[in-house]
Formats: structure tokens, C-alpha cells, sequence
């Protein structure tokens, strides 16, 4: 039986894993990172009426951003204009039924990209409207949307909301993957993102489970995540093996791009 290899963080994996299971796919839960606040409270230069434009580089920053201004006792001003670098990254603002008051932008949910380059293009013809904006992100990752505004001379402040730690496996957390991996061809591994992908690699040689690992398949959710496996393994006599699937980062994208890895036509 084929198993997937799921890492995203501890609560994000259940709907996909029921939905393999349902399709006769054995599903392993292995969270590469773990997402902890920084913030407890949002100071007076984070609150939204001191900006124009605000910008939320994932779902995690929507829903700590939109949780601390609760806290507060404060919402998003009417007409308030949000992006996102995908439509994922907008879920929680749909979720709490927020966008009749707001105006909201980011790729369509079709979008072959679902990142800052394609919320770049969407920008550009509005950028004219904006002076201040506020960029809501974890503490690590990308500098490239916020060098762009910068360089459209914006006001950026960026607000670091979370972090990324690595988990750090044990042994029995990996016993159903060491088993899995006797079959390498019968194991798929969801990526992500870089970050998890960099610490997923870190442990499988910690591990000693790299090489089994390299030799099975993957399913990459954007084609940056699938060159930083390959810059991470540049020098693994198993690279040459290797099946990558690049997919949308949707959740039916990714169960359909998971399907088809594990019973191609």
C-alpha cells in the first residue's frame, strides 16, 4: 500500500489524510515544524488604521493577526484593503465572513502560483493608492515581497507574528516510516514549504533514513520548495532517482497531485 508522508504543522493534516484514507492510501502524520506565537498583544504602530494596504504572507498570520486585534477589541475598518499571497492565505478572512467589508486580493484559487510574485502582478496597478503598508509574516522566510514595495518607495513596517521551530524526531516518532520506507517506490512525501523541507531532510539524516527517503517520490506545492530539496541534496547519489509532482497549494489540488503520484495512469 502506498503511504503519504504528511508534515504539515501539528492540526493542518487531518482533512487531507481523511480524504487519502478514503482513497485506500496509508497516511503517516510527521509535523516538520511547529507554529509558536511571538506576539501576545499587538502594539499601537501594528493596528490597521495606520495603513493603507495590509499584507498577509500565509494563513497562520491572518488568523494570529485577526486573533490579537480580537483580543483588543478592535476589527479591520470597513473597506480595509488586504492581500494575500494566495487564496489560501485569505481563508480566514472568508472563514469569519469578512469579505463584504473588506477588499480583498490575491491569485484565484486556479493560479498555477500561489505566492508573492503572482500577488506582485496584482499589486502593481494599484500601488498608486497605497503610501503605508503593514507586511504580517513569521519571524523567518522570504524578503522578496517586502524588497519590492520598498523599492516602489512604500513605508513598510513589518509586523513578525510567528515563528517556525524544526521538530526534532525520535526514533519511535519514525517507526511507521522506517517500516514504509522498505518499499521506497510506496512512499510520497508532501512539501510544503523550503523551511520544512530544509528540516525534514535534517532529520531523515539524523536519522539515518536519508537515502530510502531520496529514492522515494514527492509532491511539491511550488517549484521553489522542489529546488530546495534538490539544492539540499545536491551531492546524494540518490538524486537521480527521485519523482517530484509540483501542484497547486489548494487542498484539492494536492489530494489530486497525491493520487496521481501514488497510481499514475
Amino acid at each position: 500500500m502506498t503511504t503519504v508522508v504528511l508534515t504539515r504543522p501539528k492540526g493542518k493534516n487531518t482533512a487531507l489524510a481523511s480524504a487519502l484514507q478514503a482513497k485506500g492510501l496509508g497516511t503517516i502524520e510527521l509535523p516538520a515544524l511547529s507554529i509558536q506565537p511571538t506576539l501576545t498583544s499587538l502594539s499601537p504602530e501594528y493596528l490597521p488604521d495606520s495603513f493603507d494596504l495590509l499584507v498577509f504572507v500565509s494563513a497562520q498570520a491572518a488568523s494570529l493577526y485577526l486573533r490579537l486585534l480580537a483580543n483588543k477589541g478592535l476589527s479591520l475598518l470597513k473597506g480595509q484593503c488586504i492581500a494575500t499571497v494566495g487564496a489560501a492565505s485569505a481563508k480566514p478572512f472568508y472563514d469569519a465572513g469578512l469579505e463584504t467589508n473588506l477588499e480583498l486580493i490575491h491569485p484565484p484559487a486556479d493560479h498555477p502560483y500561489q505566492d508573492s510574485e503572482a500577488l506582485w502582478l496584482l499589486l502593481q496597478p494599484r500601488l498608486c493608492r497605497f503610501e503605508r503598508v503593514l507586511l504580517v509574516r513569521g519571524q523567518q522566510g522570504r524578503e522578496w515581497l517586502g524588497q519590492q514595495l520598498i523599492d516602489a518607495q512604500k513605508t513598510l513596517i513589518r509586523c513578525s507574528i510567528y515563528e517556525r521551530v524544526p521538530a526534532q524526531w525520535a526514533e519511535t516518532d519514525t517507526q511507521e516510516l522506517t517500516v514504509a520506507l522498505q518499499q521506497p517506490s510506496d512512499v510520497i512525501t508532501l512539501l510544503t514549504s523550503s523551511e520544512s523541507t530544509q528540516a525534514i531532510y535534517t532529520n531523515m539524516v539524523r536519522l539515518g533514513l536519508e537515502e530510502k527517503w531520496l529514492q522515494s517520490s514527492f509532491v511539491a506545492i511550488h517549484p521553489r520548495i522542489a529546488q530546495s530539496l534538490e539544492n539540499l541534496t545536491s551531492l546524494s547519489c540518490a538524486q537521480a532517482s527521485r519523482q517530484m509532482t509540483l501542484c497547486a497549494p489548494s487542498q484539492p489540488a494536492m489530494l489530486d497531485a497525491l493520487l496521481s503520484a501514488a497510481m499514475p495512469k
